[in-house]
């Protein structure tokens, strides 16, 4: 069994690098003719393929609990656990903009259509500069009608493991701009796990939660880790 996870696992893999690159040589070629909310329709709609494909290769579906119901922008403040998540949330809420560590822009093909995207650049190494980086390019990005993805994990972590400190980032960018915090939890990486080749076929559970309240971003904080935390069970099912 583990042996055609294993060719299931290379035969997505192959597509998955080819398409990128394709996709990523016509993305920098007609980027300069179409505006920024038309290249995240274009690249939602790749991305929305691409997890068709991994369905029906791979065996990997997802059923998501609650919805978005907002039709101005948010803050989506969701954990992280590998590469799924980075891709799925994209389709959450468009347009939707994410901050990122700068070297992912540096990644051939991936990063330049990447940078097209004008996503939140950040230096993980200066914190404090980062954080200051996140709110007015932030509020900026709010201001236009864009949503925010936030991991304020900053990193990814195992499936079931409890949230420790979280970055206040997410919160103080939706008390400032006065928009909704959007709390997210999944179990993605029970099935894509984190830097493993090999995919198991099963269903990531997406839990969307109504928006978090509070008084300061402080608050905010706390029940967002409050939050997550109580669903961190489902990183064992």
């Amino acid at each position: 069994m583990r042996f055609l996870f294993f060719l299931k696992s290379l035969l997505f893999s192959l597509y998955f690098y080819l398409s990128v690159i394709v996709f990523a040589v016509l993305f920098v070629l007609i980027s300069p003719f179409i505006g920024l909310k038309y290249r995240y329709l274009l690249t939602t709609k790749f991305i929305s393929i691409m997890l068709q494909v991994l369905r029906f290769i791979c065996g990997i579906d997802w059923h998501v609990k609650g919805n978005i119901s907002s039709d101005k922008p948010v803050v989506i403040a969701s954990n992280h656990q590998g590469l799924w998540e980075s891709f799925y949330l994209q389709t959450l809420a468009n347009p939707l903009t994410t901050i990122i560590k700068k070297e992912l822009i540096y990644i051939p093909f991936f990063g330049w259509a990447l940078n097209l995207l004008n996503p939140i650049k950040i230096d993980r190494s200066k914190k404090i500069q980062s954080a200051k980086r996140v709110i007015i390019k932030g509020s900026e990005k709010i201001n236009n009608g864009y949503s925010v993805l936030v991991f304020p994990e900053g990193t990814r972590k195992e499936p079931g493991m409890r949230v420790g400190k979280f970055a206040r980032s997410a919160a103080d960018l939706a008390v400032r701009n006065k928009v909704d915090l959007i709390p997210i939890y999944h179990n993605s990486g029970l099935y894509w796990k984190n830097k493993k080749f090999i995919k198991v076929p099963g269903t990531i559970n997406v839990v969307i939660g109504p928006p978090i309240k509070g008084n300061n971003s402080s608050e905010i904080t706390e029940k967002l880790v409050g939050w997550m935390n109580s669903n961190t069970s489902m990183g064992t099912d």
